[in-house]
């Protein structure tokens, strides 16, 4: 009967996984991060599962776990070039503003991340013709 039928789809519940993309909707970075330690501890490592972890702790405040996660990455063949970005945006939240110059011009030029990333660091240290050179390259949106 009707219980019948809720105790099975009950039962199919409990053994399905949640998906990643259901933590990171609702912003849940922590389930997220569990869900990625479980699937990378069951031998499914990849550049993909450590991209999200590492944005998981970046959006979590732990950019040291994030900064860890994106130095592994950009010694990773086959990884994206924004991870340099990634990196320098954590290594400037955790006041290596030397640090974060150097990592974020190895990405890619035409990052809209990266032009931020370089304004805020040419405001920290004081480079009035930095700052005005990457000022006329923000946009009117709200990222910037």
């Amino acid at each position: 009967g009707i219980n019948a039928e809720y105790g099975e789809e009950k039962e199919k519940k409990k053994k399905e996984l949640p998906k990643l993309e259901d933590f990171i909707s609702v912003r849940d970075y922590t389930g997220a991060v569990t869900l990625l330690e479980f699937e990378r501890a069951n031998n499914k490592g990849s550049i993909e599962l450590a991209m999200w972890a590492a944005y998981c702790h970046f959006h979590l405040g732990d950019y040291k776990k994030a900064m860890a996660e994106y130095k592994t990455l950009s010694e990773t063949k086959g990884a994206p070039p924004e991870v340099w970005v990634f990196l320098g945006c954590c290594m400037f939240f955790l006041g290596m503003y030397k640090e974060a110059e150097a990592a974020s011009t190895k990405g890619p030029k035409s990052s809209k991340l990266q032009n931020r990333l370089l304004f805020h660091l040419s405001h920290k240290f004081n480079d009035e013709k930095k700052l005005m050179s990457f000022h006329k390259n923000l946009q009117d949106i709200v990222e910037d």
